[in-house]
C-alpha cells in the first residue's frame, strides 16, 4: 500500500479522479482543499445538535407522516449518498483512497429534486471537500486497498451512527445497513460508468461482508435477472439487493422501494422484469 502525497505527478492522479468524479455525478461534487463560507466538517455537523434537528425535520417536511424513525432512515440514505457519490468513484476508477475521518471531510449541503420510481422527490445533496492531501493507492489489478477502503468507511460512519441512533433511537444496526446499502449501490454504478461491472461487484462484497464488520449483513448482494427482447434475445441486468429498509413505506402514499430487503423475492422479481420488459418497451 502506497500512500500518496503532495508531488506533481501524484497529484495529477488525484486531479484527474475528481475531475472524473465531477464529470460522473453532477448532484455531489467532491474536490480537495480549504473549506470556505458555508463548509462545515463532518465531525462539526454530527455534533450539532440543530443542524441533526434541521436535517429530520426537512425529511419529515418531505414525508407526510414520517415519524422520527423514518426521518432518520431517510436522512442516513440521503448522507450515505452523498458519501458514497464523492468516493466510491475515486475507489473503482483510480484505486484511490481518501482519508475519511469526520473531520477531514467537509460538507456544503444543498437541495436537488431527482427522479425515483417515477416520481420527482427533493433530497438533500452536499458537495464534499477533502480537507487532507493524502491518498492512499492500491492496485487496480488486484485487491490490496480492499481493508484500507472498508476501515475508512467505518471510521467515516462510526459517529454519524451513533449520533443519529442517540436522536432518534432507530437501531445502530438499521442505519449500518443503510450505509452499507449505498456503497454496495454506487459500487455498481461505478462499475457500469467504469467498464468493470463484475471487478467492482466483487470487490464490493469482500468490502462489506467482511465477518463482524458492521457493514455486514446476510441480505445484501447483487443478483441477475433476465428477459428476453422482441428478437428473443436474453437481455440481463444486475441489481442490488438491499440489507436495509429506509422506511418509506410507513409514510402517507409511500410504498417499497424496488428492490427493499423486506418484499417478497419471488414478487420483486416478477416487478422487475416487468420493469425490463417495459424498457425494452415489450409491454
Amino acid at each position: 500500500m502506497a500512500i500518496i502525497e503532495a508531488s506533481r505527478a501524484e497529484a495529477g492522479l488525484v486531479q484527474r479522479a475528481l475531475e472524473a468524479q465531477a464529470a460522473y455525478l453532477q448532484d455531489v461534487r467532491a474536490d480537495m482543499g480549504l473549506p470556505g463560507e458555508g463548509w462545515t466538517t463532518v465531525e462539526a455537523f454530527f455534533n450539532d445538535d440543530k443542524a441533526i434537528g434541521e436535517f429530520l425535520v426537512f425529511e419529515q417536511s418531505l414525508n407526510e407522516g414520517a415519524d422520527v424513525k423514518t426521518a432518520a432512515a431517510l436522512l442516513m440514505t440521503d448522507y450515505g449518498y452523498i458519501i458514497a457519490a464523492a468516493v466510491v468513484p475515486l475507489y473503482v476508477g483510480f484505486g484511490l483512497v481518501p482519508d475519511l475521518s469526520p473531520a477531514s471531510i467537509a460538507l456544503l449541503f444543498h437541495t436537488k429534486e431527482e427522479d425515483h420510481d417515477g416520481k420527482l422527490h427533493l433530497r438533500r445533496r452536499a458537495d464534499v471537500r477533502f480537507l487532507e492531501d493524502g491518498f492512499w493507492q492500491g492496485q487496480l489489478d488486484s485487491h490490496p486497498d480492499e481493508e484500507r477502503f472498508r476501515l475508512e468507511i467505518e471510521r467515516h460512519f462510526t459517529p454519524v451512527v451513533e449520533t443519529v441512533h442517540a436522536r432518534t433511537r432507530l437501531s445502530r444496526a438499521a442505519l449500518w445497513r443503510l450505509a452499507a446499502d449505498a456503497i454496495a449501490g454506487r459500487f455498481l454504478d461505478c462499475g457500469r460508468r467504469f467498464g468493470t461491472v463484475e471487478a467492482a461487484k466483487t470487490s464490493a462484497m469482500r468490502i462489506l461482508k467482511v465477518p463482524g464488520s458492521p457493514l455486514s449483513n446476510r441480505q445484501l448482494q447483487f443478483f441477475d435477472l433476465t428477459v428476453l427482447d422482441e428478437h428473443q434475445r436474453e437481455f440481463s441486468y444486475t441489481f442490488r439487493q438491499r440489507g436495509g429498509c429506509c422506511r418509506f413505506y410507513q409514510v402517507d402514499g409511500g410504498e417499497y422501494c424496488s428492490t427493499c430487503v423486506l418484499k417478497d423475492p419471488g414478487q420483486r422479481d416478477d416487478e422487475l422484469r416487468l420493469a425490463m420488459r417495459q424498457h425494452l418497451r415489450l409491454v
